[in-house]
């Protein structure tokens, strides 16, 4: 016989604390006076205790009729499961650290979804993917032992080109560092010629600030001083 029912989350300020005051409700509704003696809590798995429900919580739930505003929140301790008859928590990792807190307790935790669906359903599938599991390893292994020859074969081979990858990379980066040292005279010089044909040049100010174009203007007023002088000088010939 279920006497009390432990909803279990992971802040117990939604999920859990919305399913401890639906199913409240729901056995009043169903039960009338012989709901009374069926006692109804939540907990968390990481709760902060004495946190209040969340305001979406509360707003849900006062659609409900139910009002949440009073809810605490409370860690979950193996006390409250084993006074419980069934826990029911909201997902799997839930349900696992339920039963790795109290492993003799097992039996009788269970997610929502599953509890709602049948155990036994959920207890067929979970055998039935354990046997499938089974049966992909065994055939795995088998694959592997039939293949092994050809599988160390490939290794081997993989190790020896891997080698000669690093050996052929070490060559390369030899040789370009060679090249390096043996064009390094004329990078440089190639880079102050550069540096002297960008001084050459008079920078576009197009899509900067109002700064900038006077900059310009600026560097082409200076060097047309020059253009001047040789204009000048060509009259007096």
């Amino acid at each position: 016989m279920i006497k009390q029912v432990l909803f279990v989350c992971t802040g117990n300020t939604c999920r859990s604390s919305m399913a401890e005051a639906l199913l409240r409700k729901m056995l009043t509704e169903d039960l009338g006076d012989k709901a009374a003696t069926i006692q109804v809590v939540s907990a968390g798995t990481g709760a902060q205790s004495g946190d209040g429900a969340a305001q979406n919580a509360i707003e849900v739930m006062a659609k409900e009729g139910i009002d949440l505003r009073q809810h605490r929140a409370r860690r979950i301790t193996p006390e409250m499961v084993s006074n419980a008859d069934i826990v029911l928590t909201m997902t799997l990792d839930q349900k696992n650290a339920v039963a790795n807190m109290m492993p003799q307790a097992k039996n009788k935790v269970f997610t929502l979804s599953e509890f709602a669906q049948g155990v036994k359903k959920i207890e067929d599938l979970m055998d039935r993917a354990e046997n499938l599991r089974l049966a992909l390893e065994q055939k795995r292994r088998k694959y592997l032992e039939r293949e092994a020859p050809k599988l160390e074969e490939l290794r081997r081979r993989n190790l020896e080109l891997s080698r000669q990858m690093r050996a052929l990379d070490e060559e390369l980066r030899q040789i370009e560092q060679k090249m390096d040292q043996e064009t390094a005279k004329e990078k440089r010089d190639l880079e102050m010629i550069q540096e002297k044909l960008t001084s050459l040049e008079i920078p576009d100010p197009f899509g900067q600030n109002i700064e900038a174009y006077k900059v310009c203007a600026n560097e082409i007023k200076e060097k047309l001083k020059t253009v001047v002088e040789q204009i000048k000088e060509s009259l007096e010939e």
